[in-house]
């Protein structure tokens, strides 16, 4: 892993928030409304890469392709809109505060850069009194090409006048760590365990271990003013 890291670009969900709740209920009610029944097991299985995939997957399974197609826009407002209104069922994870108010301090540059709505980030954000540490926001709303594509991080150096070498990404999925992988960034894996589970998330840290990455699991994101303090100084 590079050396001198000066900005820190986050994840969100299930990095620096358990969404979980709020995200499987939008995702099972707003696909409800088109007569497409699911289980929250099934909804954990595909999550990932954002709102349009996830739909697109349960709509293409149960409606005709061409119902499939009028559908989507609609399902996902619908979803973004019962999101908003899930905002009180988002628990920021321990110490995720704390460790932004710590690197902020120390003089990093901090961002997100997350597949989750534009308006769904800003409200978890403000709700939990964290929106004020970042420097820059980048969502879904933001790119063409969803994780783990690495257009979202790209966009975010380049609107922090970063380096690639020397950002570090914070994540806690396959899609997380593949993106910086493709784009040669050093990253960090937070083994929350919230949306990754089973062989998934074993194979997960094998991977992160296997190409060096440090591990940090939940309840330990402090340990990563530590471990960015060691990659060199601010």
């Amino acid at each position: 892993m590079g050396k001198t890291i000066d900005t820190i670009i986050f994840d969100l969900d299930g990095t620096l928030v358990d969404s979980q709740p709020a995200a499987l209920g939008a995702t099972i009610e707003a696909l409800a409304r088109f007569g497409v029944h699911v289980t929250a097991a099934e909804v954990r299985e595909q999550f990932g890469g954002g709102a349009r995939k996830l739909l697109r997957y349960f709509l293409d399974r149960d409606l005709s392709l061409d119902k499939a197609g009028r559908a989507i826009d609609d399902a996902i407002h619908l979803r973004n809109e019962l999101q908003l209104s899930f905002t009180d069922r988002v628990v920021l994870l321990p110490q995720a505060r704390q460790l932004l108010g710590l690197l902020k301090d120390s003089g990093y540059r901090l961002a997100l850069a997350t597949m989750s709505a534009r308006n769904v980030v800003d409200k978890v954000a403000s709700y939990h009194g964290i929106k004020e540490y970042f420097d820059a926001v980048m969502t879904a709303d933001d790119v063409i090409h969803v994780k783990p594509d690495p257009e979202i991080l790209t966009k975010t150096i380049d609107l922090l006048g970063g380096q690639v070498n020397r950002s570090l990404y914070v994540g806690d999925s396959g899609h997380d760590l593949e993106a910086a992988v493709r784009l040669g960034m050093p990253f960090l894996l937070v083994d929350t365990g919230i949306y990754v589970r089973g062989e998934t998330r074993r194979s997960l840290r094998i991977t992160a271990e296997e190409n060096g990455y440090p591990i940090v699991g939940l309840g330990e994101l402090l340990d990563i003013g530590e471990i960015v303090r060691r990659l060199g100084p601010c």
